[in-house]
């Protein structure tokens, strides 16, 4: 069954390190495993590989090191002659005797462009940190389907299982920012080919320093909240309803400026207001996830009484859109400004 049915795809790029963790959690805590290849990236030849070949039988694929994050993802999509093709990064382990779970419930799960199940992520120790379970069961497809996964998102390496065929058809992942877009190649899937939850924990995410959402820094958090919001944005591209997609860009604007503000607020103040016009930008409309960020951080939306413009919201609408920009500019410099002087970052 498991020659058809699923293989294992690890990607991997200068971490012989972390690969070894990665390869012991496939290997030496599973009672099933699968056909097995590691699609090695690295820019030099390590050593340690090769004790890691000697070690445990994988199919070992040698890329030429020049590939991007996303070529490298995409040729890994190309590699598997099963059905599905479950793709862990070096960095995250798998959780004890879940490939035969999955193994099972792939078997009887039927067509789908895309299995989500459960997932804990762990710090760089491997210290385990929140866990996300799907609460949904069963398979959806559409806009449903794309929504139910879109707004309860918890969708990363290694707790996702693509089909090959429909992965080929799609064409594989975009790049955003020189990183790939699994949020959106993921949701692509569920619209298109239909979404099947499976809510049970089958892997650990490694947080750190190493990944994407390290927030240490005001580059690094700025650049997580414009890779997440340009993921975002790309669902306008899958054919789906302006509406479903102003709900998916809003929860994914917001919630990563929520993420993001602890380290801006601690640090240069002006980039907590680039990041807030950011949002602003993509996410317009008062929304459900606006609402909360509204809730939680009030000064950013105030708008003080004594400049209120003298007309009605009908008059209002009928100002240039320049002018309504402009206003919206002023008000944002202006919150923000009352806001540094009484004090109201944490």
């Amino acid at each position: 069954m498991t020659s058809e049915l699923l293989t294992i795809v690890i990607p991997t790029r200068d971490r012989v390190d972390f690969l070894e963790k990665c390869l012991r959690s496939v290997f030496e805590t599973q009672t099933s495993i699968p056909y097995v290849i590691v699609s090695d990236n690295s820019t030099s030849h390590q050593p340690p590989i090769n004790v890691l070949r000697s070690k445990y039988e994988f199919t070992y694929v040698r890329q030429s090191g020049q590939l991007s994050m996303t070529e490298h993802f995409n040729a890994c999509l190309t590699l598997p002659a099963t059905r599905w093709v479950w793709m862990i990064h070096d960095d995250d382990e798998l959780c004890a005797g879940s490939v035969e779970k999955v193994e099972s419930f792939l078997a009887e799960c039927g067509d789908a462009g895309v299995v989500v199940a459960g997932m804990q992520c762990i710090d760089e120790e491997g210290k385990e940190l929140e866990e996300w379970i799907p609460k949904t069961n069963g398979r959806l497809k559409g806009e449903e389907g794309l929504l139910r996964l879109g707004l309860d998102w918890g969708g990363s390496s290694p707790n996702m299982i693509f089909s090959v065929e429909a992965s080929r058809q799609i064409g594989g992942l975009i790049e955003v920012g020189g990183a790939a877009a699994d949020y959106t190649f993921a949701l692509q899937l569920a619209y298109s080919y239909g979404v099947v939850f499976f809510p049970e924990l089958v892997g650990y995410s490694r947080q750190g320093p190493h990944q994407r959402t390290d927030f240490s820094t005001p580059a690094k958090a700025e650049a997580w909240l414009d890779f997440s919001i340009r993921q975002a944005e790309l669902i306008r591209t899958v054919g789906c309803s302006v509406s479903a997609a102003d709900r998916i860009v809003d929860r994914t604007t917001w919630l990563a400026f929520l993420d993001i503000v602890p380290c801006l607020s601690k640090s240069d103040r002006s980039s907590l207001q680039r990041a807030y016009q950011r949002c602003l930008r993509a996410s317009a409309r008062p929304s459900e996830w606006q609402g909360r960020v509204r809730t939680e951080l009030p000064f950013l939306f105030a708008w003080p009484q004594w400049l209120e413009l003298p007309l009605s919201r009908a008059g209002k609408a009928l100002l240039p859109a320049f002018v309504r920009r402009w206003l919206r500019r002023a008000q944002s410099r202006l919150t923000f400004w009352t806001a540094q002087r009484l004090g109201l970052y944490w």
